[in-house]
């Protein structure tokens, strides 16, 4: 009998959205994995970014699977979101080879053990040749958006980040795993013009929906 059975006899894996059982190293039952059907081809507006867009919108499968990643300890499923962010690249990349991912708090760093951006990102490096630049920096304490009310996240994130180093290139893209009221990227676009970026492209592996 191979090992992955008797693994998944002794300790069954489950669909992160349905709860159903699964192969092992899978992360969906196939039925939910259907539901997510991106990337979404039309762009959005965010303040301080010249295009935005999504892979699928923050809602179940791609909820709970974004959940169980950074909140579950399960690094391994930066894979999956890298070849997500990799069909954005072919799509809507334009030629645009730097990527400047939305840091974490060193709060969640301790918490998580990894940087959830940047792993993903690590991830689609040995798919893509793009240059990673960590060049934004999360400063002071603020509380996590996920637990603040919609009307509050601008202010928590206002002022709470900077740029370290000038960057290669006037023309990036920015990263970030989830998108709700665009406080973040856009207070991150907002200290990236200020050191001289020109056009800013957002890609997020999700949105919420207004």
């Amino acid at each position: 009998m191979k090992i992955s059975r008797v693994i998944s006899h002794f300790f069954p894996n489950r669909c992160e959205a349905c709860d159903c059982e699964i192969e092992v190293d899978a992360v969906l039952c196939s039925e939910c994995g259907k539901l997510i059907k991106g990337p979404i081809m039309a762009p959005f507006e965010l303040a301080h970014i010249d295009r935005a867009y999504s892979y699928w919108s923050y809602d179940t499968p791609l909820r709970e699977m974004i959940h169980a990643y950074k909140f579950g300890d399960r690094p391994k499923m930066a894979g999956l979101f890298s070849k997500m962010l990799l069909e954005m690249f072919l799509a809507f990349g334009g030629g645009v080879d730097t990527v400047v991912p939305v840091p974490t708090t060193a709060e969640a760093f301790r918490k998580r053990g990894f940087d959830t951006n940047h792993l993903i990102l690590k991830k689609l490096s040995g798919d893509l040749d793009v240059k990673i630049e960590d060049v934004l920096v999360a400063t002071g304490k603020r509380s996590p958006q996920s637990r603040l009310k919609l009307a509050d996240r601008h202010g928590n994130v206002e002022g709470k980040f900077r740029v370290k180093r000038e960057l290669s290139t006037g023309k990036i893209i920015l990263f970030d795993d989830v998108v709700t009221t665009g406080a973040t990227v856009g207070q991150c676009a907002r200290v990236l013009r200020e050191k001289g970026v020109k056009e800013i492209t957002l890609f997020s592996i999700a949105k919420a929906k207004k």
